[in-house]
């Protein structure tokens, strides 16, 4: 599990979702632990790459150039797997789409970075991936772009 910019180990992401039941003398008795589907962890998993997009974009922003290398390294892996299982469920192709999509927006900002970094200033490169159009350029000068 990833928290901010620190990991967790499975221990402490298994021991949170566990529930230890203890008796009058305070002795665990039984342990009540959450199982998941396979199905259910996978889209788990595909929903987290989507999160680890936005983490790869935003540290840019931070001026972290390393962290979307690193994690487009771990999308395409995570990619790579999910496409060998093929069309097992229909929820599950439809978030292969959408991980798809992910891994090409780490690349294409992997690309700018490695191609283009060093042509755009660090406090500017957050911009340059955003999806925003160009605030330097008024609604009246598109408009102007039709007449002849």
């Amino acid at each position: 599990m990833v928290d901010g910019d620190a990991s967790i180990s499975s221990p402490d992401s298994q021991e949170a979702v566990t529930h230890k039941f203890s008796d009058s003398t305070d002795n665990c008795v039984n342990a009540c632990a959450v199982h998941i589907p396979p199905i259910e962890y996978m889209l788990g998993v595909a929903d987290l790459t989507g999160e680890m997009m936005r983490m790869a974009i935003s540290s840019v922003g931070k001026g972290n150039l390393d962290t979307p290398f690193e994690l487009c390294k771990f999308l395409r892996i995570v990619y790579d797997a999910f496409v060998s299982y093929g069309n097992v469920s229909r929820h599950l192709s439809q978030k292969l789409w959408t991980l798809k999509q992910s891994v090409q927006k780490v690349e294409a900002a992997c690309y700018t970075l490695q191609i283009r970094g060093s042509e755009i200033p660090k406090h500017m490169l957050l911009d340059v991936f955003s999806n925003k159009p160009n605030k330097a350029c008024s609604e009246e000068d598109i408009s102007n772009l039709d007449d002849p």
